[in-house]
């Protein structure tokens, strides 16, 4: 088990934070589901969709408010598949989804990246940490700390 050594960041960016990993793909890591015995490997997530990997920690207050932004917007990711992750533990992850009401929405999948993947190869020194993906699922452009749905979106 993999410890969230993440920071909370406070302020709101719109500024891409170089990850050195821009126009690579995603890495090879498993999403542990909600079930909590069944896991989704990121090598099986179809190519042919541009996906946003949101990674967050429950408590952070500035992760919430980027999610309720975007849950707030949902109808403009409808063409975008969205993955809620963190390295807290299911029970954690279960209030986060309740409390956003995220099991409504069927483009985005939510789970705990067991290996801190995502953690280590972007080199996450906090959170949120937005990355967008192409269809091919190459890294287009990150974000750390709060991000709107406006800055995402213009990234289309």
């Amino acid at each position: 088990m993999s410890i969230l050594v993440a920071a909370c960041k406070q302020n709101e960016t719109t500024k891409p934070y170089k990850t050195g990993m821009e126009g690579k793909p995603l890495p090879e890591f498993a999403i542990q589901l909600l079930d909590s015995v069944s896991y989704l490997h990121s090598k099986d997530i179809p190519d042919g969709k541009k996906l946003i990997v949101f990674y967050y920690s429950p408590t952070c207050p500035y992760c919430r408010a980027q999610m309720r932004d975007m849950t707030n917007n949902m109808e403009k990711f409808k063409d975008e598949q969205l993955y809620v992750l963190t390295d807290a533990n299911i029970s954690s992850i279960k209030n986060f989804v309740k409390y956003f009401d995220l099991q409504n929405y069927k483009n985005v999948i939510i789970g705990r990246d067991t290996g801190g993947v995502i953690l280590q190869n972007y080199g996450l020194i906090s959170v949120p940490f937005t990355a967008l993906f192409d269809k091919n699922k190459n890294l287009q452009v990150a974000y750390t700390g709060r991000t709107n749905s406006n800055s995402l979106l213009d990234i289309r």
